[in-house]
């Protein structure tokens, strides 16, 4: 059996649900499923408060500073750190992003239980240059595996045994916590970044690519590559009335601009949309769907949000 691990914050409302209730249905061997946050956002999975860590979101401020990144950092750290906090999970999790609806039945590891468990490992296209800069500073002799595919797919298959390795290699180069010696990695002026090197800016660390690549390169017969259909980032179609609706093509896990609507009806909730983008995906053969909030949003309110909601939790803090 697997759990599913879900790191999310209020601005995931609007998905956590369908993402834990789709989970249930097709994650195959599926244990609990647990939510991540810093308050209850759903009755339909075991939650783990964000106080059970042995950091906060402070401690990541405190680190890179206060704006609409930080949680997008501090929610990364969150999931690599969640066999240190919780003893009672399974050995093997999947790990969830909170916008990702897993839509037809999938299997994420081998029959084999155990510490030989083998995880399945969708790959993507994707490829950052600065997310490998900041892995070699991490784990310094670790590269990029593989050059032809990207661990970002939006979930991951993580193991108890593989993540400690991990964490006591980066503990004993850095000589701290693993959690403070990824962020702190993130500081220093990157070689792959042209212009600004603000923290506010470009991305510059991935969680799923440092597991990604740690796993090929030290523990081979513990990954299989398994290739889903999947699209990572819905653009098409969502939204109620007061919505804005995008009619732009979406992108799946080999980078290209794909339309699975001809026609854009109207709906009178964006649940609504979901659920007709769910099944219009389902019927086009695709595997998950991801409806990243900041497509449906657009991303200056997406960054507005994320500055106010960073605000509110140190002002919540402070008192």
């Amino acid at each position: 059996m697997i759990d599913v691990i879900i790191p999310a914050h209020k601005k995931d409302i609007d998905t956590i649900d369908f993402c834990v209730n789709y989970a249930k249905e097709n994650v195959n061997r599926i244990g609990k499923v647990y939510v991540i946050s810093r308050e209850r956002l759903t009755e339909n999975a075991e939650w783990i408060p964000e106080s059970e860590f042995p950091f906060s979101i402070d401690d990541v401020s405190n680190i890179i500073g206060k704006h609409w990144r930080t949680c997008w950092y501090y929610q990364q750290i969150l999931k690599m750190c969640v066999f240190e906090v919780r003893k009672d999970i399974s050995d093997s999790i999947l790990v969830l992003d909170s916008d990702t609806i897993f839509i037809n039945k999938t299997d994420f590891i081998s029959e084999q239980s155990g510490p030989g468990t083998v995880g399945f490992f969708n790959v993507g296209k994707e490829f950052y240059a600065p997310y490998f800069e900041h892995m070699e500073r991490l784990l310094p002799g670790l590269t990029r595996q593989i050059h032809e595919h990207s661990g970002i797919t939006h979930h991951m298959i993580f193991q108890r045994d593989i993540m400690r390795q991990l964490f006591d290699e980066v503990e004993n180069i850095h000589g701290c916590s693993f959690w403070k010696a990824f962020l702190d990695c993130t500081v220093h002026d990157y070689s792959t970044i042209t212009g600004t090197q603000s923290h506010t800016g470009q991305g510059r660390a991935s969680e799923y690519e440092i597991y990604f690549n740690y796993c090929l390169a030290k523990f081979p017969n513990r990954i299989k590559i398994r290739k889903l259909n999947s699209i990572l980032a819905y653009k098409e179609g969502l939204g109620g009335n007061e919505n804005e609706v995008y009619h732009v093509g979406s992108r799946n896990n080999d980078d290209q601009h794909i339309k699975t609507m001809e026609e854009y009806p109207e709906f009178n909730t964006l649940e609504e949309s979901f659920e007709y983008a769910i099944h219009n995906s389902r019927e086009h053969g695709y595997d998950s769907v991801t409806f990243q909030k900041h497509t449906r949003q657009g991303i200056e309110g997406y960054i507005e949000d994320g500055e106010k909601y960073m605000m509110e939790v140190c002002d919540d803090s402070n008192r």
